[in-house]
């Protein structure tokens, strides 16, 4: 099965981080966009990407007259509600990579789990907020428990369309998740890839299968393989602080 992804995944890099390509599967159970995890097995029919052991998120898509990607974010240690605390999620649907954020390439923030906010990138890097019609996204965010973890904690459901909104994604694209919790200031952003939000050539690869996750790859195997992400972002920022 680990072989079987690498195959799967092979390829498809372009102008992104080393070592940060995840798979989204077909949608088996359509999630109801609420900010918690609904029913059992809502998001058990994905694989969990983990950032450091606080953070996990998961993805899967779906094609009905759109196409479009669910996804759900899980911030274990941020119990508290706090104004500033933020989500961000980066698009680069193009992969055209960049130094700094392109014209194809888009950002979203949500704060406080309350206000939603677009950038677009522009010449001097992120422009915005930006106006997007309402029924480009639907999202929640809500404290509250899971299957993963008892304790409430920060939930964030969203789903973007792919191919008929403002944001275009291809096939495979590019992306930065970061998320930041206001009552832990000092740990800073926690990111997926442990880069920066503004270069698009740092920013990880959403791989993709028409298949639905296969029924042998078991919790077992999906925290093997977060074992083996957190491992590898671990050396990422070992290395980074060997260079400075």
């Amino acid at each position: 099965m680990l072989c079987s992804l690498l195959v799967l995944t092979a390829g498809t890099a372009m102008a992104a981080e080393p070592g940060y390509t995840r798979v989204s599967y077909l949608v088996v159970t359509e999630p109801t966009i609420d900010g918690m995890w609904t029913t059992e097995d809502e998001w058990t029919d994905t694989a969990a990407t983990m950032i450091g052991e606080d953070v996990a998120f998961r993805s899967k898509w779906y094609y009905t007259d759109v196409v479009g990607t669910q996804w759900i974010i899980e911030f274990f240690s941020d119990t508290t509600d706090d104004p500033d605390d933020l989500w961000q999620f980066c698009i680069d649907g193009d992969q055209s990579g960049g130094a700094s954020p392109q014209a194809s390439d888009y950002k979203f923030e949500i704060t406080g789990g309350t206000t939603l906010e677009w950038y677009t990138g522009g010449v001097s890097g992120w422009t915005g907020p930006v106006t997007l019609d309402p029924s480009e996204i639907e999202w929640a965010a809500t404290l509250s428990a899971s299957p993963t973890n008892s304790t409430p904690h920060w939930i964030l459901e969203f789903t973007i369309v792919k191919n008929t909104g403002t944001v275009q994604m291809g096939q495979y694209w590019n992306l930065y998740v970061g998320v930041y919790d206001a009552s832990n200031s000092e740990a800073g952003v926690l990111a997926w890839p442990p880069t920066s939000p503004d270069v698009p050539n740092q920013w990880g690869v959403e791989d993709y299968t028409m298949d639905a996750i296969p029924e042998g790859l078991t919790f077992g195997v999906m925290a093997l393989l977060s074992s083996i992400s957190v491992i590898v972002g671990y050396k990422y920022v070992k290395r980074k602080e060997t260079e400075a």
